[in-house]
Parts: C-alpha cells; structure tokens; sequence
C-alpha cells in the first residue's frame, strides 16, 4: 500500500472534477495544473529552508516554459500555451513575464466545491497511511463494507460516502438507476441552453460562461437577455470611441474593444458579473429596475477596461486621457 502515495503519482484535485466552475476544463488542462501545483511543492521547500528564489511579495512561484512541459506531457507546444489560457481563464494560475523570456507562474488552490454540488467524484482519497481492520469476504457485513472516508473536500462527500456500500445491490433494488422524464418543454429548453452556450464560449472565458449560467438559473430566456445586454453595453462603448475621428481609423481601437485582444474586457468580465449578482439580488438596497441597472453597469465597466487598455498599451499624454474620460 505504502507505493500507492509515492511520488510516482501526479494527484489530480478531486475539486476539479465536482466544481461546476471548473466543468468546461479538459482532462489535459488538469494534468498540466498538477504538474504546476507539484512543483509549487518544491518552491514551497526551498522557502521552508531560508531559500527566497522562489518567492516574492505575491507568494511562492514557479518557473515552467510550454518547451518544458511539451516535452513531459508530449503535446505540441501550442497545445501547451491553450492549456495554460484555459488554466488561467479558469483562475487556476496566474502568469507574470519576468525578464525577456522567462514567465513567473502562481500556482492557486482550486475552489471547494460547494456543498451542495451534485458530484461526480463522490467518493473521498483513502488514506492509505491508516491501517483498515479486514474482514472476511464471505462475512463482512454491508456496514462494513462501507468505503474508509478520509478528509474530504466538503461535507457532502461524507455524506454520500456514509451511505454508499461496496457490497452488491439488495435484491428488493434495481440495478438501473431511474431517471426522471423530462417534459418536451424542458428537453427544448436544455437544448437551446447549449446552442448559445456553445456560441458564448467562442467569446468569453470558461468562468464567465459558468457565471452567466448561473445568473440566468438555466433559462434559456434568461441567458440570451444577458448574453444580448453585454453586447449592446460593448457595442455602445465601442460606438463613442469611433465617434472621434483619432480613434476612427485606429487599429487600436479594434483591439481595445474586442474580447478576443483585450484581456481586460475578457476577464474583467467575470468580477463585473459577481459584483452585480452581490448588488442586484444580495444588496441591502432595492433596485427599481434591474435591467436599466445591469446595462449602465457593465457599460461603464466595459468602458473602464477599454480606457485602461489603451493607456497601458499605448503612449498617451495627459490631455489625450482627459479626452477618453470625456468620450468613455
């Protein structure tokens, strides 16, 4: 048993599988966030031990070039770079340039699936560590067949494992689990979902997609109003900016206002959507009209990111500032 938890292994975090958030993550992605979080392990050492190289005012780091990797995992390394993006658009690390060709990687701690999750992976990591008392096959109880629970991710993982068994079925159960009819109406509603989830995600990152889901409680009605409003919001701000004859004919103005180029806007996207969650339906004060207020707000959000990626990117004096803040 003691083989099983050696370093031959690369553990996977189980919250990556039963996290809604992190749904959309392929199996590849997964893999490469746990050759990263692995050797944040290390980092991790070398900081115990007086060692700060891998360590600065954001926390510990990695370093781990796309070669690196490729060559572990033997992917192509643009395979490597779409990992990383899905990895970052899911929040899972983040990537700092540090000097002309190395990158600082953060690696973060995945997200506890929320209690009330539905679970794929229902079952907790044995501890392998702790002795379990054998009993004989042919007179083991049901009871004790029961899989050893260690610490789990949340609650309800124990809670599901206390119940599930190893032994076989009772006979007075079936074998095939029961699924409830859909009625037409819902089965239509769950196939027009997926038509505009999957228009969505050519756009925005995995989170959003997720984030928006939520916002809409799986309606279909729902989701193409938010879906419409963000674009509108977009297209308004896009619209003032080309409304001055300098940015008119700019290529700037093209990158600064399409997701695809502004990062900004992309994943800026996802804090603007919790914000007005936490304003529209947990705030203290009620809002009149909610859809007036969560198109002025991803408006001026929209606006604010497309501003700040122009000054950032490129050179701008004073004045040209003052007249975005005028225009925007």
């Amino acid at each position: 048993m003691k083989s099983l938890t050696s370093r031959a292994f690369l553990p996977i975090n189980t919250d990556l599988f039963n996290n809604p958030k992190y749904q959309e993550l392929s199996c590849d992605a997964m893999v490469l966030y746990s050759l990263y979080s692995q050797r944040k392990e290390v980092s991790a050492f070398h900081s115990q031990t007086g060692n700060d190289t891998f360590t600065d005012s954001e926390g510990i780091f990695i370093y781990f070039s796309n070669d690196e990797a490729s060559k572990i995992l033997r992917m192509s390394v643009r395979k490597i770079s779409t990992l990383r993006s899905q990895l970052i658009d899911c929040g899972l690390i983040s990537v700092v340039r540090h000097g002309l060709k190395n990158f600082k990687i953060y690696v973060n701690t995945p997200e506890t699936t929320p209690a009330e999750t539905d679970l794929v992976l229902p079952w907790a990591n044995f501890d392998f560590e702790k002795p379990i008392k054998s009993v004989p096959a042919n007179s083991a109880s049901t009871k004790s067949q029961k899989l050893p629970i260690n610490q789990s991710n949340n609650n309800q993982t124990k809670l599901l494992l206390s119940r599930e068994s190893n032994g076989s079925v009772p006979q007075n159960q079936s074998n095939t689990p029961v699924t409830p009819k859909k009625s037409e109406k819902d089965g239509l509603n769950d196939l027009s979902l997926d038509s505009i989830i999957t228009r969505l995600k050519d756009t925005f990152s995995l989170p959003v997609v997720s984030r928006l889901k939520v916002l809409a409680n799986n309606s279909y009605t729902k989701l193409k109003w938010f879906s419409d409003t963000i674009f509108k919001a977009k297209s308004q701000v896009t619209k003032k900016l080309l409304s001055d004859a300098r940015w008119l004919y700019n290529p700037a103005s093209q990158e600064a206002t399409r997701f695809e180029s502004n990062d900004l806007l992309k994943r800026g996207l996802e804090s603007a959507l919790l914000q007005i969650a936490e304003i529209v339906y947990k705030g203290k004060e009620k809002i009149q009209n909610k859809a007036k207020f969560i198109y002025v707000y991803l408006r001026n959000f929209m606006a604010n990111a497309v501003k700040q990626y122009l000054i950032d990117n490129y050179e701008l004096t004073e004045d040209d500032e003052i007249e975005l803040n005028v225009l925007l």
